[in-house]
């Protein structure tokens, strides 16, 4: 008891207020620093309703809560300093070829002991989610399990509350309870997110700031949105409904692409199979079917064209990449025109003469460098790893900004090194 009480103490001393008129006594200043976890402020404001009610049930229970919050945040701040030091002091007897065990050891413990502070954590979330419920606050309850179970889905503790809060939020809902439009909007929201179906809940929010918006100065409704404490969910609910609306585009795709490739219309099934390299390289299957039309097309290709054409716009096409990696613009140009003119359905030949316009008029081109970018992800999807390199060094040029083709060029050069190093 005597530990709690220095503790409380030294956080008023931090705070640099005094035990009586720093902070208004008014409960709901505390309630309100509470919810926004400003806890020192909500401690200092509990002890002032205490200190004038002493049997307040309420206040000594939120003060309790705010306390251990503090603890936790003290000892989570320890914990990763211990860890930094440990790893760097580590790494610097691997250096100098000491033996590092005991530092190793240590780091263990710390991991083991900022895995037992995280658990910690997520329980002292349930309980403020508990106390919120329990007092009839349920955005805050829905703010408090939603912040554990996006770090732990499966938090046996924070499941239970959350059923608790979903029966109850239908009541609320249902039974048409004295809610303001921003309040109802808000826990709808809340409720189609926690039974995971995210568009009703961007739905739900996305009307509520609306409402907002036009009902407030900006400012004002920017500090409302706030308290109604769903705008991090929004923003993963809002990934989520895209993630779904890809995989779905994805799959319908894949799924015409197979009965093309069925029936022998190949350009067709290679046109849906390039879209799905775009929406995810990394699908199932895709490569070989991928590989399989890029070589049906070409065959068909090769016999419209006829061998000795092909040979000439192959050599061509060629000859127009070494002149732009080279950067002999006008030669480029020049090259690649022949080969349309030989193929005008060549569509290499005619993204790359593109390019070398555009360098030749000194100006930087999005569209293009978007292209290039896209044809990169075939050409990855394709297991054509030095073709998707070259691609999005292309985009790069085009656009030196271009963050995507800059990131998945990082990560193909990596796996590039690994089959070097993997290779005899």
């Amino acid at each position: 008891m005597r530990l709690f009480v220095v503790l409380l103490l030294g956080c008023l001393m931090m705070l640099n207020v005094s035990w009586a008129g720093a902070v208004s006594p008014d409960m709901a200043t505390g309630v309100s620093a509470f919810q926004e976890r400003r806890w020192k402020e909500a401690m200092a404001a509990f002890l002032e309703v205490l200190g004038q009610d002493p049997r307040n049930a309420k206040a000594r229970t939120y003060l309790n809560l705010a306390a251990k919050e503090i603890q936790a945040q003290q000892q989570t701040r320890m914990q990763e300093d211990r860890l930094r030091v440990l790893s760097q002091t580590a790494q610097r007897l691997e250096d100098n070829r000491m033996n590092a065990e005991p530092i190793e050891a240590a780091l263990l413990d710390s991991t083991q002991a900022e895995e037992r502070a995280r658990e910690e954590r997520w329980q002292a979330s349930c309980e403020e989610a508990d106390v919120e419920m329990e007092l009839g606050h349920l955005l805050p309850a829905y703010d408090r399990v939603s912040g554990v179970l996006s770090e732990n889905s499966s938090h046996r503790r924070a499941q239970q509350l959350l059923s608790e809060l979903q029966s109850r939020a239908h009541f609320m809902l249902e039974r048409g309870t004295s809610l303001t439009s921003g309040d109802r909007f808000a826990l709808e929201g809340f409720y189609a997110y926690s039974g995971a179906d995210y568009a009703a809940a961007v739905a739900a929010w996305r009307k509520g700031a609306a409402l907002l918006q036009q009902t407030n100065s900006t400012p004002e409704a920017a500090r409302l949105l706030k308290t109604l404490r769903y705008q991090p969910y929004w923003k993963i609910a809002e990934a989520r409904v895209e993630e779904i609306r890809r995989a779905a585009e994805t799959l319908e795709a894949f799924q015409k692409g197979t009965a093309f490739y069925a029936q022998g219309e190949f350009e067709q099934a290679l046109h849906a199979f390039r879209r799905i390299a775009i929406l995810n390289p990394d699908y199932p299957h895709l490569g070989s079917y991928l590989t399989q039309s890029e070589a049906a097309v070409e065959k068909d290709r090769a016999r419209r064209l006829g061998e000795r054409k092909q040979k000439e716009i192959a050599r061509l096409f060629d000859a127009g990449l070494a002149a732009l990696q080279q950067e002999h613009y006008r030669e480029a140009e020049h090259i690649f025109q022949q080969a349309l003119v030989l193929d005008s359905q060549h569509e290499q030949a005619r993204s790359y003469l593109a390019q070398v316009q555009a360098e030749l008029h000194r100006r930087h081109d999005p569209q293009q460098a978007q292209q290039h970018y896209e044809a990169g992800l075939v050409a990855y999807a394709g297991g054509r790893l030095e073709d998707a390199v070259r691609e999005w060094n292309m985009a790069a040029r085009m656009h030196p900004d271009h963050a995507k083709s800059l990131h998945a060029l990082a990560k193909v050069q990596k796996e590039l090194a690994l089959n070097n190093e993997i290779v005899p």
